[in-house]
């Protein structure tokens, strides 16, 4: 089954490489610009950052004589704008530099894949991220990519459905010189802090926006208690980010409450959080919140600390 795929190459330099990292570990990217090539259709994002001869500003025959080392991240969401520093060009700057913005979920990864004829990426693939890399743009292409999916080990069903049980799950590729940052969520806890107490902040108006009567703040293991003077009770459980919001990290013990609450636990994402870091506490603003009721805990064990699952409804 033929799908759209956006090849893109990730610059070896050093704010290419930071980029990376960070878009791999928050799961979301970003383009200077809106272009035709960057649409909703868009079903996979399809990395490379490095080949056997150099970069991709060479001629596609010595190209295709190489290997390179990709990886395959599943759109989450629409295309969308975003409005707060994500990067870390763009906080050093305090600007948008890539505003059309979209959620990915990491597939997997691998090394040394050809990049000629009878590679996994066909000639579609390979010459669309020798495109990108020379463009500097993000390249459409359109193909099926089960022998793609079979060298990552990458389980789909026939309808396209990615398993991400049996996925490498969270992979940000060794590069010389790559910071340890960890994965998955940020380690400035001043940072964490701003974005959850937004987020909370935005969540209990929307509950109170509701008609829910009483509501208390509790953190763990979920973050609000709504109630009613019915009686009617509801547990939310609520994450903030700077980013997409395609994918969401969870605590064990998050995912417990969300299987066994007896009154049905929400689920409220708030992103494209704005946050300005040179004030302490830091300041927040803006943000775009998704209410998920009755949230079903993903199954999808990624990481050995917890679960990551997908968010869906961005529009």
């Amino acid at each position: 089954m033929a799908d759209d795929v956006l090849a893109v190459w990730s610059s070896s330099s050093p704010n290419g490489s930071r980029n990376f990292e960070e878009g791999l570990r928050t799961r979301t990217w970003g383009f200077k610009s809106f272009e035709p090539d960057y649409r909703n259709s868009i079903r996979w994002i399809l990395f490379g950052y490095s080949h056997s001869s150099g970069g991709p500003r060479q001629q596609a025959a010595d190209w295709q004589k190489g290997v390179v080392d990709i990886l395959l991240c599943e759109v989450s969401g629409d295309f969308y704008t975003g409005h707060a520093p994500h990067w870390e060009d763009e906080i050093s700057q305090n600007k948008i530099i890539y505003p059309c913005r979209v959620g990915m979920t990491v597939i997997g990864s691998a090394t040394g894949v050809a990049t000629d004829a009878a590679g996994p990426l066909g000639l579609a693939g390979s010459e669309a991220l020798r495109l990108s890399g020379a463009g500097n743009r993000g390249v459409r292409f359109r193909a099926d990519l089960g022998d793609l999916h079979r060298v990552l080990r990458a389980d789909v069903t026939p309808s396209g459905v990615v398993d991400l049980s049996r996925t490498a799950g969270d992979v940000i590729p060794e590069r010389p010189g790559r910071r340890s940052a960890g994965q998955g969520r940020s380690q400035d806890a001043a940072f964490n802090k701003a974005l959850e107490d937004h987020a909370v902040a935005m969540a209990i108006e929307h509950y109170r926006r509701r008609g829910w009567d009483e509501i208390r703040t509790l953190g763990k293991p979920y973050d609000l208690v709504c109630t009613k003077v019915t009686g009617e009770e509801k547990h939310v459980e609520v994450k903030g980010t700077t980013g997409a919001g395609g994918d969401v990290n969870y605590t064990p013990n998050e995912i417990q409450h969300f299987r066994a609450c007896p009154y049905g636990a929400d689920l409220v994402v708030v992103r494209d959080i704005r946050v300005d870091r040179t004030a302490l506490p830091h300041v927040t603003s803006g943000g775009e919140l998704l209410h998920i009721e009755n949230y079903e805990a993903p199954p999808e064990d990624l990481k050995a600390t917890g679960w990551t699952g997908r968010v869906t409804g961005w529009l």
